[in-house]
């Protein structure tokens, strides 16, 4: 079984679908619109874009713009399922987790964080819940309320990474396990 650690890798190689093609070039075409790209560079990209074969190879088209504002917040509700957030995405302020039976993991390390602090807000019974944090980040569990429950806090704050993100989990985790990295 692979590492987590080897994830982002792997996720870059997945073949790109014709809706993500179309999505990442509605956000070149936006960037023309607020004046980020020329006409000649939309034509360059678009045509690397339709290119692409890959997550990879599209995501480097659209790296160096902007992601979309964050919204306020986010709920995950699972039962009996996986749930896998990871890669370019947008962190909200709250981020709900309702799961039953099931394996959440959510990757902060390439996210967009735009707030300061992010609040975690679990209800999670009999489900293994995974997150990969960015380096310097913070993590309050302190508010988590747990029975019969694991948790791994192996979160080390980077020595010389000033202002990292500061997440803080509460609500209550029932038989289960909360890994933080």
């Amino acid at each position: 079984m692979a590492d987590e650690q080897d994830v982002p890798t792997e996720r870059g190689l997945l073949r790109v679908s014709d809706a993500e093609r179309e999505a990442a070039a509605g956000r070149l075409q936006a960037a023309v619109g607020e004046g980020r790209l020329s006409l000649e560079e939309l034509d360059r990209r678009v045509a690397a874009l339709y290119a692409a074969r890959n997550r990879g190879e599209m995501e480097a088209v659209t790296a160096d713009l902007p992601v979309e504002a964050a919204p306020k917040s986010l709920r995950i509700h699972r039962v009996k399922s996986l749930s896998r957030i990871d890669g370019r995405w947008q962190v909200p302020a709250v981020l709900t987790v309702d799961c039953y039976d099931a394996l959440v993991r959510l990757d902060f390390r390439q996210a967009a964080l735009v707030h300061p602090e992010v609040r975690i807000e679990l209800s999670a019974t009999k489900s293994l819940l995974r997150m990969r944090l960015p380096p310097g980040a913070v993590v309050d569990a302190n508010g988590l309320v747990f029975h019969k429950a694991f948790v791994r806090n192996r979160v080390r704050p980077a020595k010389g990474v000033p202002g990292g993100a500061r997440f803080i989990v509460t609500g209550q985790l029932v038989k289960g396990m909360l890994i933080l990295r």
